[in-house]
């Protein structure tokens, strides 16, 4: 089966975190099946660049094939996917629309109509409460005139169960499917051990000595609350005074309120924003502190937290986010993201032992492999087409 995926930016604009890595390594994955064949439609959007890539034609990938089409207006609009993709749809036994508040989403909903062509649609949870009331005022216009139309032939993908909810939330009448999002396991295997200095010195460029070290990861900006994680902080350093939170990210909008938050509270020595990390150093990064913590206001499902507990460290999670499986796995919290629950949450972790939490947390993170995702994917996408 020919299967043509859809998203607004693939592989390698990593600008745009956690689902670029998801998607391809799901397309990688389905391409080891000698019965489904991936067709990747997208633009070269890069944030606020365009990707050095040949564009307006296949190229073969990793044993899948991607189309990069010329991004007309970064972020808004890509004219040459708008006239050309219906073309791609035709040749294709299943649609596979990842997004939906982007343009080339009701474009391709409207094209497969016309040719009847099945629907996967995946909103990577853009239909969460959080995510619909931040932002512009005109999502729920989008949503009642440029999607609800098209939903004829569409199945809905959601990657938890809590995202399932969102979206029947939205559309009550909606057929969903559960496939979560992978990880390759075995890479996060694969570590350097550092002491607490060596670690500081590493990550953070200074000579400082650490009881505990926790640390969150994700696009800075207000969605992932590490507003509320720097507050919470101040409680766990009347703990352990010599504590110190890392937080690495790319801006998006939100270091400046935060580095006014660490000044105002008289972090600067125990709080860091280190930016974006990635590779072994990304590994090294979390496998070597005692904690994750991201009282994100919402996550449909929160690659990072998965990608913690592989590399052996436990997490707190809000109860905005789909982890409430790893206080029965003993491998974290789930807790409202405020500042009292979030500190709590931390210290409670914090005094558990660590080898004990480190193997708890990758046992659980074993079942979230590619190859048992892969696996699912095909599934799903057999039944459609059948």
């Amino acid at each position: 089966m020919r299967v043509n995926l859809i998203i607004p930016s693939f592989y390698p604009a990593f600008v745009y975190g956690g689902p670029i890595f998801s998607t391809y390594h799901a397309c990688n994955e389905l391409a080891k099946f000698d019965d489904v064949d991936i067709f990747v439609s997208t633009t070269n959007a890069n944030m606020k660049s365009r990707l050095d890539v040949k564009i307006n034609r296949w190229i073969r990938l990793n044993g899948f094939f991607v189309k990069y089409y010329n991004e007309t207006i970064i972020e808004k609009l890509s004219l040459k996917l708008f006239l050309n993709v219906w073309r791609d749809i035709q040749a294709s036994d299943l649609v596979h629309v990842q997004s939906i508040f982007n343009t080339p989403t009701p474009i391709s909903l409207l094209y497969s109509k016309i040719l009847k062509k099945k629907v996967l649609l995946s909103p990577r949870g853009s239909l969460g409460e959080w995510c619909l009331n931040n932002g512009s005022k005109l999502k729920l216009l989008w949503l009642k005139y440029a999607i609800r139309p098209f939903l004829e032939n569409v199945v809905w993908h959601s990657t938890s169960l809590q995202e399932k909810g969102e979206i029947l939330r939205v559309f009550p009448n909606a057929c969903v499917e559960i496939i979560p999002n992978g990880i390759e396991y075995g890479r996060f295997q694969v570590s350097n051990e550092l002491s607490k200095t060596n670690y500081i010195k590493r990550f953070v460029g200074i000579d400082s000595k650490a009881e505990k070290i926790v640390i969150s990861m994700g696009r800075i900006e207000k969605k992932k609350g590490f507003d509320v994680l720097i507050q919470s902080f101040l409680s766990v350093l009347s703990r352990y005074p010599t504590a110190k939170l890392i937080i690495a990210g790319h801006d998006e909008g939100e270091l400046t309120n935060l580095l006014s938050l660490i000044e105002k509270l008289k972090l600067g020595q125990s709080v860091f924003l280190i930016g974006s990390i990635a590779g072994q150093d990304k590994i090294d990064f979390l496998a070597n502190a005692d904690l994750f913590a991201l009282p994100s206001h919402n996550e449909n499902f929160g690659n990072v937290y998965i990608e913690s507990l592989a590399a052996g460290t436990p997490i707190v999670a809000s109860v905005n986010t789909p982890w409430a499986e790893v206080e029965s796995a003993g491998c974290g919290k789930w807790v409202p993201n405020q500042v009292e629950d979030t500190s709590n949450a931390i210290l409670e972790i914090l005094s558990y032992d660590r080898e004990i939490m480190r193997n708890n947390s990758k046992k659980h993170a074993e079942k979230y492999d590619w190859i048992n995702v892969g696996v699912q994917f095909r599934s799903v996408y057999k039944k459609l087409v059948e």
